[in-house]
């Protein structure tokens, strides 16, 4: 039907922009447990979408992820993250934790590449895009840091010798 068919447009689209996608069996969980766990993802900046298996299935093989498609069984929920390439893997690993066993990860998809279930643990431990970034803010003023204290420090020398210079001509021209 055109449903359909507008419906694996959009997840293709979905799957095409998103810089990581993590795949959960969500089905143990209670109608309240559902929207906690949507407002979790929704708080974070990150869409968690319940999709029906076969059409998710189509749109992943049209997206070039095949390796995806296989995952798709049952009902299943998307997390999809497009900015932070690992903020979805966290969250998910975090959700894994706080709903075992009723929220079990399937798999999903880092930067086009295929994640299988038992490495979301160490992709959701790499830093996220906001730590990089703090990271790399404090390398490039590390080595300002350091010229400045040095160069205070031989401001602090030049005033020390011209004070002294100053107190010998003094004296100098107290002797004259």
């Amino acid at each position: 039907t055109q449903a359909k068919i507008e419906e694996v447009n959009r997840l293709k689209d979905m799957f095409e922009r998103a810089s990581e996608l993590v795949l959960a069996d969500y089905r143990g969980l209670t109608a309240n447990e559902m929207v906690e766990l949507r407002a979790r993802f929704t708080k974070q900046g990150l869409e968690f979408r319940v999709v029906k298996d076969t059409l998710a299935r189509i749109a992943a093989e049209q997206a070039g992820l095949e390796g995806l498609a296989d995952l798709f069984t049952g009902p299943i929920g998307v997390a999809v993250g497009y900015d932070d390439p690992v903020l979805a893997f966290k969250l998910a690993e975090e959700c894994r934790k706080t709903y075992t066993p009723r929220y079990n990860l399937k798999g999903g998809v880092f930067q086009g590449e295929i994640v299988p279930e038992e490495e979301i643990e160490r992709y959701s431990k790499l830093p996220s895009r906001e730590e990089l970034l703090a990271k790399l803010a404090m390398l490039l003023q590390s080595p300002m840091r350091a010229l400045a204290v040095m160069l205070k420090a031989k401001i602090r020398e030049l005033a020390i010798v011209l004070n002294e210079v100053r107190i010998k001509r003094e004296e100098q021209t107290k002797e004259e």
